[in-house]
């Protein structure tokens, strides 16, 4: 039996890059665009503040969230291509493979609760399913990522806990405030 080494070795390389494919972080999330989501942020709650019924005032964070998406998923596009990252292989498809179902949960939910006397769920509800999919995915991303998804899970479970009334305000911290500060984090010191 002979082995041919060229083969060996082929496959070996092989190996060794999937294993540091799997074992890298995703530093394409712009830190940039996260502060541009938080501006989106406090740009709707600042629109939303004066709005009654509650379902007028989310009818605005609805309509942020998908600005926020555009914005957010441009802005790291642009960030990996100028740095000649890779966003789709394997850490950024784990990436948005944790992310993209509790979007859709939110999404769904939202739907279901919107007619309903539980709509006042919702600001809660949103910035926990979004902290748990942030949580995820910072797994495989840059540590700030992580530590913005824990913050978020933590302010869904708060929101829950007050008034209505403040739902607004504190979709703006959490989306607002919270983008601003772990997306300067990320700017400053993972590449921008």
């Amino acid at each position: 039996m002979t082995v041919d080494l060229k083969e060996q070795a082929t496959e070996n390389l092989r190996f060794i890059r999937g294993a540091m494919e799997r074992a890298e972080r995703l530093s394409a999330v712009s830190g940039a665009g996260l502060m541009l989501v938080g501006l989106v942020a406090v740009v709707a709650m600042a629109l939303a503040a004066d709005l009654n019924p509650l379902r007028e005032r989310l009818t605005i964070w609805i309509g942020a969230a998908f600005v926020a998406l555009v914005v957010g998923g441009l802005a790291t596009w642009l960030k990996a291509r100028r740095n000649q990252l890779m966003l789709i292989g394997d850490p950024g498809r784990r990436f948005l493979l944790c992310l993209i179902p509790v979007l859709i949960v939110g999404g769904v939910m939202t739907s279901a609760l919107w007619r309903t006397p539980d709509v006042g769920l919702l600001p809660g509800l949103w910035t926990m399913l979004y902290g748990c999919g942030v949580l995820a995915a910072g797994t495989y991303a840059v540590p700030p990522i992580m530590q913005m998804g824990a913050c978020l899970v933590v302010s869904g479970l708060f929101t829950h806990a007050v008034p209505e009334e403040w739902s607004n305000l504190l979709l703006g911290l959490s989306f607002g405030v919270l983008n601003l500060y772990f997306g300067y984090q990320v700017y400053r010191h993972h590449g921008g």
